[in-house]
């Protein structure tokens, strides 16, 4: 029997976090694969501990974690010591897995021998709240087959919805950096650092996630703000590696001063007759002027004390 531990690392979202639970409940798994779900409750005062007590209480399966030092790094490190798994699995509270979601990851995992699989992420407004040409922006797609490797792709991927071998991905102490706690990232340096040991990825497009985005996030502010850092986080983990790959950081700066000008320039042109597509071009504009601007002092905290995400 193989065990797959599931990781979903959660604050103060109660409510997203129950609909991500009852979606791993409702897996169906193959005969010879178990699962066991971390729950790890990143608040100050484990404010999760007493409402999902019946629920762990009722099923085995699930187990409480409480980690109550900030930081989304911190917090999945604490998941990876906790879990017993061969494979481990990162849910995101916001997110909903479909029912064959670890069964895909599973059969595709063991078709190919990868070292990580990762699929599909699709962007649905709660509430009903429009989301429109905002959609991609919470999205990942990747066109190409079933069990295809995507190892050249690993700068687009993260860990919402991934599934990773634990021996040969996660063995150190701290897989994800916690100096990256606040601004995230921690996942893309990762992803590099096992691209760079020889470690390789596969794509399992049927296992699809739903990423259930508030409304409070569907505005063009906030994709600059995530495209901003976005563009930092592809420039600094070439300074966070080892060797540091000063090519690639000079490359990426000078992509994103090309981006920032070209797409800024077209925004401000576009902006009185095509209002969307002029939103769009400042989008790319915010991610190029990341990549220049990459250093720690001009990056946001999207996570733990400085919560935005």
């Amino acid at each position: 029997m193989d065990l797959v531990s599931i990781v979903i690392p959660t604050l103060n979202r109660s409510q997203c976090l129950r609909r991500a639970l009852a979606s791993i409940q409702a897996q169906r798994l193959p005969g010879d694969v178990a699962i066991e779900v971390l729950i790890i409750d990143n608040s100050a005062d484990a404010n999760q501990r007493a409402g999902l007590a019946p629920l762990c209480a009722a099923d085995p399966r699930l187990r409480y974690v409480s980690e109550p030092v900030p930081g989304v790094a911190t917090a999945r490190n604490r998941g990876v010591a906790e879990a017993a798994g061969r494979w481990i699995a990162f849910l995101d509270d916001d997110e909903e897995a479909g029912t064959g979601w670890i069964a895909d990851l599973v059969a595709v995992a063991r078709s190919t021998a990868a070292d990580a699989v990762f699929g599909p992420v699709v962007a649905q407004p709660e509430n009903g709240a429009a989301m429109g040409a905002l959609a991609p922006y919470f999205s990942r797609s990747i066109e190409r087959a079933d069990a295809a490797d995507i190892t050249d792709m690993a700068a687009y991927l993260g860990t919402n919805n991934s599934f990773f071998d634990r021996a040969r991905c996660l063995d150190g102490p701290m897989p994800f950096e916690t100096s990256l706690n606040e601004t995230g990232g921690e996942d893309s340096l990762l992803l590099r650092r096992l691209v760079m040991a020889g470690r390789r990825f596969a794509w399992a497009p049927a296992a699809v996630v739903t990423e259930w985005a508030p409304e409070r996030r569907l505005t063009w502010a906030y994709v600059r703000k995530r495209k901003f850092l976005s563009g930092q986080i592809r420039v600094f983990v070439h300074r966070m590696i080892r060797p540091v790959s000063w090519a690639g950081i000079v490359k990426w700066m000078a992509v994103g001063a090309v981006q920032f000008i070209a797409a800024g320039a077209l925004a401000l042109l576009l902006r009185p007759v095509d209002r969307e597509r002029s939103e769009q071009l400042a989008a790319t504009a915010a991610g190029g002027l990341g990549k220049v601007l990459w250093t720690p002092r001009f990056r946001p905290s999207m996570y733990g004390s400085g919560l935005v995400s």
